[in-house]
C-alpha cells in the first residue's frame, strides 16, 4: 500500500506547524538543549545535567527510602558512638568527638547518595514498595484468632505431655527404672 498524499488545508497547517516545532523541540531535547522534566511537572530542566539535591523519582517510593535511610541512620549512629568509647585513648577530647561525627557525615552523604541519587538503587526501592502495596494483609480479627489458636494448642500440648510424662514415670517408678520417683513427689516437685 502507498502513502496516500496529504491534504493541508488552512486548519492542517496550524497543527502542522505545531507537531513540527513540537518534534524540533524533542529533538533538541535529546541533543543536549533543554527539555521538559517530569520529575519538575514540566519546567525546562537541563539535559543530563542534574544537581546533588534534585531527588530521582521524588514522589515515588517514599516510604521505603525513609525508612531505609530511618534504619540506617540510627546503625550508622550507633557505630558513632562505639567508635568514640573506643578512641578514649587519644590524649585529643576534640578527636574523640570529630572523629565519629566526620563517620556519621560521610556515611550520610553516602547514603543519601545511594538513597536518593543512584536510579538501580532507588528503582529497586520503588519497586519494592509498589509489591508491598499488592500484598493482601491480614486483618485483625484474623490475626486475634489465629493467636488464640496457636495459644491453646500450645497450652493443651502441654498439659498432655506433662499427663504422659507423669504416667511413664509412675509406671517405671513401679518397674523399678526410676527410684524415689512417684506422681506425689514429682506433684511436689512440680508445684
Amino acid at each position: 500500500m502507498g502513502k496516500r498524499p496529504h491534504k493541508t488545508s488552512q486548519g492542517d497547517s496550524g497543527t502542522a506547524v505545531a507537531v513540527a516545532e513540537k518534534e524540533h523541540r524533542m529533538t533538541e531535547g535529546s541533543a543536549g538543549g533543554t527539555r521538559p522534566s517530569p520529575e519538575s511537572g514540566g519546567a525546562p530542566q537541563r539535559a543530563g545535567k542534574r544537581s546533588f539535591f534534585d531527588v530521582y523519582k521524588s514522589g515515588q517510593g517514599y516510604h521505603t527510602r525513609v525508612g531505609t535511610g530511618f534504619v540506617s541512620g540510627a546503625l550508622v549512629c550507633w557505630g558513632a558512638y562505639a567508635l568514640y568509647e573506643k578512641l578514649y585513648m587519644l590524649d585529643h577530647r576534640w578527636l574523640q568527638v570529630f572523629i565519629p561525627v566526620g563517620v556519621i557525615i560521610a556515611i550520610g552523604l553516602f547514603g543519601y547518595w545511594i538513597l536518593a541519587l543512584n536510579r538501580k538503587v532507588c528503582d529497586f526501592l520503588i519497586a519494592t514498595e509498589g509489591e508491598m502495596k499488592k500484598v493482601n494483609w491480614t486483618s485483625r480479627a484474623e490475626i486475634i484468632g489465629s493467636t488464640k489458636v496457636v495459644i491453646f494448642m500450645v497450652v493443651s500440648m502441654s498439659s498432655m505431655l506433662f499427663i504422659v510424662d507423669l504416667f511413664f514415670m509412675t509406671i517405671f517408678g513401679w518397674a523399678g527404672v526410676l527410684k524415689g520417683t512417684t506422681v506425689v513427689d514429682v506433684l511436689r516437685e512440680s508445684f
